[in-house]
């Protein structure tokens, strides 16, 4: 799921650097992730109250990230040496990702579960309210992220960029750095998306619609899309 605007390049004066994730920059990256998915339609339909959707996200973060980071392939966006924006890509074959690292996360999360649980029962009553149409759902995901991720391929998992920093192509950089080695690899990419705005413009970075399912219970939709890598004329990606 990536809600992200792929827009104009920073300014020339800007020092931007897009690099691995590493822990001097977690906190911030975890801040980054769960402020960028704040407002996708979906996350708003299930948790209204801003606070709470946003600590809701904090600690769905902090598991994904805790997860993913020791494998290397959370990515971030600097400027100027402040992170503003968080690719988290799971690799071919990477299975639950490292257990230790979702542990230590988990034990983290602790805290702020209390807050947490408030929204539970608004959240509750949505997926009730949508219970016929949620199975239907999860069978067209299901089929759908299969088609998508066949053979070796990539997964772009989250993508992000804080409020403050869009309009300044941090989407675009950290797309490009992994989509270039999917390309030397000859290796695809896939991901999900439930926003309408996402589609458009991740096809112009190669990517194709899988399946595009309407009826989505509460979200406003759900686009499973996939990318195949581009091969130069002398068989490197180009």
């Amino acid at each position: 799921m990536t809600p992200t605007t792929v827009a104009s390049p920073a300014p020339s004066s800007a020092t931007r650097e897009v690099r691995v994730l590493t822990a001097d920059h977690l906190e911030a990256a975890i801040d980054v992730l769960a402020r960028g998915f704040a407002e996708e339609p979906g996350n708003v339909a299930l948790i209204p109250d801003a606070e709470d959707r946003v600590a809701m996200l904090r600690i769905a973060s902090r598991l994904e990230i805790g997860r993913v980071m020791p494998l290397g392939t959370v990515h971030v966006a600097l400027v100027d040496g402040t992170l503003g924006g968080v690719a988290v890509w799971h690799p071919p074959a990477t299975g639950a990702g490292s257990l230790s690292g979702f542990g230590r996360a988990l034990a983290r999360s602790i805290p702020a579960v209390p807050g947490v649980l408030r929204p539970l029962p608004h959240k509750g009553a949505v997926l009730l309210g949508h219970a016929h149409r949620a199975m239907p759902l999860a069978r067209s995901r299901r089929r759908a992220s299969a088609r998508a991720s066949a053979g070796t391929s990539w997964h772009l998992a989250f993508l992000a960029t804080a409020p403050e920093f869009r309009g300044r192509g941090l989407a675009r950089h950290l797309l490009d750095r992994q989509l270039d080695r999917c390309d030397q690899d000859g290796t695809p990419a896939w991901l999900e998306t439930t926003d309408p705005v996402n589609p458009p413009l991740y096809e112009s970075f190669g990517f194709t619609i899988v399946t595009h399912v309407e009826d989505a219970a509460w979200l406003p939709g759900l686009w499973v899309m996939r990318r195949e890598p581009t091969v130069g004329l002398d068989g490197s990606g180009s």
